[in-house]
């Protein structure tokens, strides 16, 4: 079982390791290459559309004057407006995980306090706190979640403007759908302390307040929070991309279409953010271009993948004794 949870935790650590590499290499791709709109390159003399595909070195022209042309070398491929795929999902990385960490840090702060008061013994405050996690369980996570942006900001992205009004959105959503599991493992851990012989023998010796929470309580909920935080992370990231592929998403975006017979333009993420790079799947999926999805989607699976590990590595090294 050690073995089985030190390989784990490597294989977490890695993974996340990995990625952050990558957005480190990936942030040192100028600017221009992510921002800048290309009408078109030429890759081996032959004139392509965007997206260009992956490890191709490209010749582009811009939408604003075809006689403005320099050469790039994608990596990953670009998305439908020419930018280089490795440069957004890159510079989309901090914005999201910030996001992440707001809403994350939200959740496991409800998710505590209501513990607390469903362990406290006080019948109104613990009747309130089940009845609502209760609620939320029986509520589809992504729509409760979609209905709180909407009540915040009006309507998707396509509608709404960016701004902190739509930040504040984002994080109290994603933090009210998911408190409820970190609340019944803050409850679980403190009922079962307060059960216990030693915890029993520790109040008839006086040890109350912050001192006996220190002593006996904290040793046991430390290691349960760390490992619902990893999880919780996970969860977060995933709920993120759903809500792109929904066009819930932090930032704004350029309008772009290749004709002008009424087909549905891109929506071209001003300032990149993971989610929001998976708000045209369906645009991409009906022209069989699936690399300028499959990019962004890998990396938030990919790190929702490495916190999950890590979570499931130490689930077991924090498990109650019978």
């Amino acid at each position: 079982m050690r073995l089985r949870s030190r390989i784990l935790a490597v294989l977490g650590v890695v993974i996340l390791a990995g990625l952050a590499l990558l957005v480190v290499i990936g942030a040192q791709v100028s600017d221009f290459w992510a921002t800048h709109i290309w009408a078109g390159g030429f890759i081996n003399n032959t004139a392509t559309l965007a997206p260009f595909p992956a490890f191709s070195s490209v010749e582009v022209f811009s939408l604003d004057d075809p006689n403005f042309h320099q050469v790039h070398y994608y990596l990953l491929g670009s998305d439908a407006g020419g930018r280089d795929l490795f440069a957004l999902v890159a510079k989309g990385a901090l914005p999201s995980l910030v996001l992440v960490a707001l809403a994350l840090a939200g959740r496991m702060l409800i998710g505590v306090v209501a513990g607390f008061g469903i362990a406290s013994g006080a019948t109104v405050f613990r009747s309130a706190a089940r009845a609502a996690g209760g609620w939320i369980a029986g509520f589809p996570y992504l729509a409760l979640a979609v209905l709180v942006i909407q009540a915040f900001t009006g309507g998707p992205s396509t509608i709404a403007q960016p701004g902190l009004a739509r930040t504040l959105a984002f994080v109290i959503a994603i933090s009210i759908v998911g408190w409820r599991d970190v609340a019944e493992v803050v409850a679980g851990r403190i009922e079962w302390v307060q059960a216990q012989p030693f915890a029993m023998g520790a109040r008839a010796v006086g040890s109350t307040g912050l001192d006996f929470f220190g002593r006996h309580v904290w040793p046991y909920l430390r290691p349960a929070l760390m490992v619902e935080l990893s999880f919780q992370a996970a969860a977060v990231l995933v709920l993120l991309a759903e809500l792109g592929f929904l066009q819930y998403y932090l930032g704004g975006f350029t309008n772009y279409s290749e004709d002008t017979q009424g087909v549905a333009g891109f929506h071209l993420a001003n300032t990149p953010e993971l989610g929001q790079l998976l708000s045209d799947v369906r645009l991409y999926a009906l022209r069989n271009q699936f690399f300028p999805v499959l990019v962004p989607a890998a990396a938030l699976a990919l790190a929702a993948l490495g916190f999950e590990i890590i979570g499931r590595a130490f689930r077991g090294r924090t498990d109650l004794p019978a």
